[in-house]
């Protein structure tokens, strides 16, 4: 992006794959909302009474850390502890399996797992299953971007990204960019879609009410 902009060639970037803060792109940046996504969705499972809710994700990598960043605002608007298990390694399933493998092994408190993106849940749920535990029957489990989530068993509770949509939208942004050079550079965010499935269950009883 340096080069780019020192060589003043336009063009558009997707903000969440940007390692630190843009802040002084020459240029414009879209993002799909997956912050706020892992908000609701942390949200979401503290509603079906979860408490003990982990994330597992490499945060050293941006598409975690902004998904830890959701779930960890949640997390203290609800008193809650914000948790995590990190794996420093860019397979996603690897990430997902040794991180779950990991809290396992130290006897953590764990109803609920959110994983930073769903090829991260399927890296869970080979982890749980591996122990012996069942999803949701056990913990539940929920994930981010919905890639694979419809194919897993049970299906997966996820965010759903627009990919067609962030595609299109920065196509339109680098037309403008090349038509009109010297237009104040553009922040432009797309909402994501909580995606309700079975791999999530309510824990609420008498014992323990929302507060």
């Amino acid at each position: 992006m340096d080069l780019l902009d020192h060589k003043g060639i336009p063009y558009v970037a997707l903000g969440n794959n940007i390692l630190g803060e843009p802040q002084n792109s020459k240029s414009d940046l879209i993002f799909s909302d997956d912050t706020q996504g892992s908000q609701d969705m942390t949200r979401y499972l503290i509603s079906l009474g979860h408490r003990d809710i982990w994330f597992v994700g490499n945060i050293r990598l941006p598409w975690f850390a902004r998904c830890f960043a959701g779930y960890s605002r949640a997390m203290n608007e609800a008193g809650l502890v914000a948790r995590h298990s990190t794996i420093d390694s860019g397979d996603d399933s690897e990430v997902g399996y040794l991180g779950t493998k990991s809290l396992l092994a130290r006897g953590e408190p764990v109803t609920a797992i959110f994983a930073g993106n769903d090829s991260a849940a399927h890296g869970v749920y080979k982890g749980l299953r591996d122990s012996g535990l069942r999803i949701p029957d056990d913990i539940s489990v929920a994930g981010c971007d919905d890639t694979v989530g419809a194919w897993l068993y049970p299906r997966l509770t996820t965010i759903r990204e627009f990919p067609e949509q962030l595609g299109r939208q920065m196509v339109d942004l680098v037309l403008n960019r090349i038509a009109n050079p010297d237009v104040k550079p553009q922040r432009m965010i797309i909402p994501t879609e909580l995606i309700k499935r079975e791999s999530c269950r309510p824990i609420l009883n008498a014992s323990d009410k929302m507060p």
